[in-house]
């Protein structure tokens, strides 16, 4: 059908059925994504119709308003795009259930007639990526009255109902003992919580009592946006104040759900308050575009985690970027402590190494030999940090955090770029000297390790079979060495969010002043050393933690591997040479040369894509937790590769002169 068709149809039809609406929108190619320059032609086409017909135009519009007045509104306004108040969790479970078994709709209400006319998944997209122009041209022609007062009563109630719903809705959620924990000012009679519910009462009362207030309410108007934005200033408070709070899954879901309610209450009473046409038309298509992404992103189960989970990414991620500062190398003083803490680490990984082995000869069972190795990893591992010595591995997960809140801070200046692409070279040349003096200790010491045991006992630690079976584990094409040093990746990766979790949790649950006040503890140890412990918790708990986890993710994972079934393993670049080192001891045969250049080839593989896997998946956390935009990080990366070209060494070596 032409849209002309559709308009006849409209005027000639005594009832009021949504199919022309339906129809209209198919015509106009709104559910064809992939071709927008189609669907703006389509709609210009509409509008071009509309506007030198008037009489269509009166048509089309009596029948839009009487379709929508069939409708119950007020949900459309109060819960449409909002989440429920269940919880994250309920809610999660519900969009699963929903996505295998849709529940009900309610006819009567106008997110199905919503559902009807945009039912595609991807509609939203195209109305998003329609031309504003094109949208504001279209409902110029419409001419919808942006006068409330010639509204429809029912619809005129329903949106100064929702008003009421919306504000109450805030109050409650600024009053959620979670939100007073953090923000206790907020439970204040004067606070804008209380006050914005007072106001809104109160000019929904003077506007049906009197309809002309309308028309000399801006005081009030203004006063209403005025509480709004200062609810919403209360809840930045927590972004803000990151040292000072922390976040935990039901708190993000409130700040989320509050943040929905005081933006969603704003958009109403633009709407109701439009001072022209222009204006309300603007206010409509992006409150339109809203509800018809609400509605096609209902049930989906990815956005509802990525809405919720966001904010903890941002907040883990700040923990481990304050962490990741540690590893940056600006002078030749701080190059050369980085590589005597790094070699103190490859030294730890080579007595690890061993440990392993003496466990290995104990022939337990899968689930203990695990169990052991996890917690010789961990211990090891643990025992790095408390020596203040270095493992590379572990520190693209904190640097990448570092790295985006330094390009999220960066603005348009060559001078703030430039400091942010030194800041990157620093942490490059951090990087590799780590890896260098891990590598050049743990080879031989792993192989004097095996020697002093060979004189102290006679006998290698292992086998000549057991040696030539852990260098070929580290081959680079006889086995699948690089895929599990990709999974060794992921898990560093994890271990690093897993320390930026744990800092937040300190913070969150003001672990530190808990313990300063514990009544056993204080009976116990003196003020002083109980404030030392505690400070010592907050500092380093995640770190212990990460190092813990780490240690049960490479302990457990060819346990798992074998257990499933499964092509899992992991290969450690440190662990690996580790391995390689004490394996040249201990092999009674000569190595051909060709093998010995293979596996070095491999090592150095598999600490490449240990770094990148894990470097990669990292900046990738951080910069979606934080929403950079992505020119920014084009202009970063084009900067980094000509101060790159201008000054290699940099990245590899401290500056002369410093």
């Amino acid at each position: 059908m032409t849209f002309k068709e559709i308009i006849e149809q409209v005027k000639e039809d005594a009832g009021v059925y949504p199919f022309q609406l339906i129809a209209l929108v198919k015509e106009a190619g709104i559910h064809s994504e992939n071709n927008i320059r189609h669907a703006e032609a389509k709609l210009k086409e509409f509008t071009f119709l509309l506007s030198n017909n008037p009489e269509m135009a009166a048509s089309f519009r009596s029948y839009l308003i009487r379709l929508f007045s069939k409708y119950n509104a007020l949900t459309l306004y109060t819960d449409a795009g909002i989440l429920p108040g269940h919880g994250f969790f309920a809610e999660t479970f519900k969009r699963l259930k929903y996505k295998i078994l849709p529940p009900l709709r309610n006819i009567t209400h106008t997110q199905y007639l919503i559902s009807q006319v945009f039912y595609k998944k991807k509609d939203y997209r195209c109305i998003n990526m329609v031309d504003e122009t094109v949208w504001l041209e279209l409902l110029d022609a419409i001419h919808l009255d942006a006068d409330v007062l010639k509204w429809g009563e029912g619809n005129l109630n329903s949106i100064l109902n929702a008003m009421m719903v919306l504000s109450q809705r805030i109050t409650a959620i600024g009053l959620e003992p979670e939100l007073l924990d953090k923000l206790p000012e907020i439970e204040d009679l004067h606070s804008p919580f209380f006050g914005l519910y007072r106001e809104v009462q109160r000019y929904v009362d003077a506007f049906k009592n009197d309809a002309s207030y309308i028309h000399n309410n801006a005081v009030d108007y203004q006063q209403i946006l005025v509480m709004c934005s200062q609810c919403a200033e209360s809840i930045h408070e927590l972004h803000k104040h990151k040292e000072k709070y922390g976040i935990s899954i039901h708190l993000a879901y409130l700040i989320l759900r509050l943040e929905q309610h005081v933006k969603r209450l704003t958009d109403v009473l633009k709407l109701v308050q439009a001072k022209d046409r222009a204006d309300f038309n603007k206010t409509l298509l992006a409150f339109m575009g809203e509800v018809v992404y609400a509605e096609n992103k209902k049930y989906s189960v990815g956005k509802h985690l990525n809405d919720n989970l966001s904010l903890i990414a941002y907040k883990i991620t700040e923990h481990t970027s304050r962490v990741g500062e540690r590893y940056r190398s600006v002078n030749r003083a701080e190059y050369y402590s980085m590589f005597r803490s790094a070699m103190g680490g490859g030294l730890i990984v080579a007595i690890i190494v061993l440990f392993k082995v003496f466990v290995h000869h104990q022939h337990l069972p899968p689930f203990g030999e695990a169990f052991m190795y996890s917690m010789i990893y961990a211990s090891g591992f643990i025992v790095i940090h408390l020596l203040h010595y270095t493992l590379a591995t572990k520190q693209p997960a904190m640097t990448a955090n570092t790295i985006a809140v330094a390009i999220d801070e960066t603005d348009k200046s060559d001078k703030q770029m430039l400091k942010t692409v030194q800041l990157i070279s620093e942490i490059s040349r951090a990087q590799f000297v780590s890896l260098f003096g891990n590598i050049i200790i743990v080879l031989p010491a792993a192989y004097l390790v095996g020697l002093f045991y060979f004189y102290l006992t006679g006998g290698n630690v292992i086998s000549d079979a057991e040696a030539h079976e852990m260098i070929g584990n580290i081959h680079p094409w006889h086995t699948a060495s690089f895929f599990y040093a990709a999974i060794a990746g992921v898990f560093l990766m994890a271990s690093g969010l897993i320390a930026g979790y744990y800092d937040n949790k300190v913070v969150y649950g003001r672990i530190p002043e808990r313990i300063q006040q514990h009544p056993f503890l204080k009976n116990i140890f003196s003020k002083n050393r109980l404030q030392k412990f505690s400070e010592y918790l907050k500092n380093n708990s995640g770190l212990l933690m990460g190092n813990f986890f780490l240690g049960i993710f490479l302990g457990t994972a060819p346990m798992l591997g074998k257990f499933f079934g499964l092509p899992i393993d992991v290969r450690h670049v440190t662990l690996s040479t580790g391995n390689f080192g004490l394996a040249l001891q201990c092999t009674q045969q000569t190595i051909p040369v060709s093998l010995l250049l293979e596996t070095g080839v491999s090592l150095l593989v598999i600490g490449l894509i240990n770094l990148l896997v894990s470097f990669g998946l990292a900046i990738y956390v951080a910069v979606r937790s934080r929403s950079l935009n992505i020119s920014l990080m084009q202009r970063i990366i084009k900067a980094i590769t000509i101060y790159f070209r201008a000054r290699p060494s940099e990245f590899f070596f401290p500056p002369s002169g410093k």
